[in-house]
C-alpha cells in the first residue's frame, strides 16, 4: 500500500463491482504479442509463440503489499492505486470475442490461422472462471492458455486449456494459508497441459520448492524456474545465482524474453 492512496469517487466504486454476464477487464485489455514465458515450442512450451493477451481484473493475492517482490500488474488489484478504480472495463462475451479476433487480426493476419492463441492473465483471471468457461466454448479453433496463482481449481471444461500455474512463495509476501492450496495444484497437474512456474530470487527459495513438489507429487517435468526481476539486469543476476542448482534438480528456467524483446515497459 502507498502513503499517496487514490480516493475514488463514489461511481468509480459503483464501476468497479462486477456487472452481469460481463468480464471485468483491466486497463490493458487485450494486446497482440509474443508469448514470452515458458518454454519454447521445440521444447514443448508456446514461449516466442504469436498470441493475444487478454488481461482480468482483480486478484485475490498481493504480491509485495507486505514485502517480498513486487507485482507487476498491481494495478489490477491494489486500491490504492487511480488505474485499479479507472481503467477497468465491463466486456460482455461477444465484444470480448470480437476484440480477441481483431487484435490477432491486426497484428497477425499473415500467419496460418490454425495457430491462433489467447492468454488469459491478471490478476486472477479463473476468479472469473464462469465466462472464461463460456469464451474457451465460443472460440473452438483457438487455443487458449490461463495464467493462474494455482488457489482456485480450474473447472474440468478447462482441461484442454494450457495452464500456466505460478504457485506463490514466502519471497510474495503473502501469507501460506493464502498462497498455498495443494488440492489445487494436484488437480492443475492432472490436466494435460499445465506447468508450474516458480519465481525465486536465490537458491534459498528452493527448499521451499522441493516441499511443494513433493507434497504435492508435481511432474518435475512441468517444473520450470523463473528468476524475479522487473529489469533484464536483476533477472539476469538472478538467474546467475541459481541457474547451477536448477540443473542439478532436473527443472528447467524460462526467463522473462518479454524484458529482452520489449523492455520493462507496460504492455498497453
Amino acid at each position: 500500500m502507498t502513503n499517496n492512496q487514490y480516493q475514488p469517487s463514489e461511481k468509480e466504486r459503483q464501476n468497479i463491482a462486477i456487472k452481469q454476464r460481463c468480464f471485468k477487464v483491466s486497463g490493458d485489455k487485450v494486446f497482440a504479442t509474443l508469448q514470452g514465458e515458458g518454454l519454447f515450442e521445440k521444447e514443448g512450451g508456446s514461449a516466442g509463440c504469436p498470441a493475444v493477451f487478454f488481461r482480468l481484473q482483480f486478484c485475490n493475492l498481493h504480491c509485495g503489499q507486505k514485502g517480498g517482490w513486487k507485482c507487476d500488474t498491481g494495478y489490477t488489484w491494489d486500491t490504492s492505486r487511480e488505474e485499479y478504480w479507472t481503467e477497468p472495463e465491463d466486456w460482455t462475451i461477444e465484444k470480448t470475442t470480437n476484440e480477441i479476433e481483431k487484435a490477432w487480426n491486426e497484428k497477425f493476419a499473415d500467419i496460418d490461422p490454425k495457430k491462433k492463441r489467447a492468454v488469459i492473465t491478471g490478476g486472477e483471471p479463473l476468479l472469473q472462471q464462469t465466462l472464461i468457461i463460456e469464451l474457451v466454448k465460443k472460440m473452438p479453433n483457438w487455443q487458449f492458455e490461463i495464467e493462474t496463482n494455482g488457489t482456485i481449481t480450474p473447472d474440468i471444461k478447462l482441461s484442454k486449456c494450457q495452464i500456466n500455474c505460478s504457485p506463490k512463495l514466502e519471497n510474495s509476501g503473502n501469507e501460506k494459508l493464502l498462497r498455498h492450496k495443494s488440492e489445487v495444484l494436484r488437480t492443475i497437474n492432472s490436466f494435460p497441459i499445465s506447468w508450474f512456474k516458480f519465481v525465486v530470487n536465490n537458491v534459498s527459495d528452493f527448499e521451499e520448492i522441493k516441499l511443494i513438489v513433493s507434497e504435492c507429487n508435481l511432474k518435475a517435468e512441468k517444473i520450470l524456474i523463473m528468476p524475479e526481476g522487473f529489469t533484464l539486469e536483476a533477472v539476469n543476476g538472478h538467474l546467475k545465482a541459481v541457474e547451477k542448482d536448477v540443473t542439478n534438480l532436473g527443472w528447467r528456467i524460462t526467463n522473462r524474453n518479454q524484458l529482452l524483446w520489449f523492455g520493462s515497459k507496460r504492455r498497453t
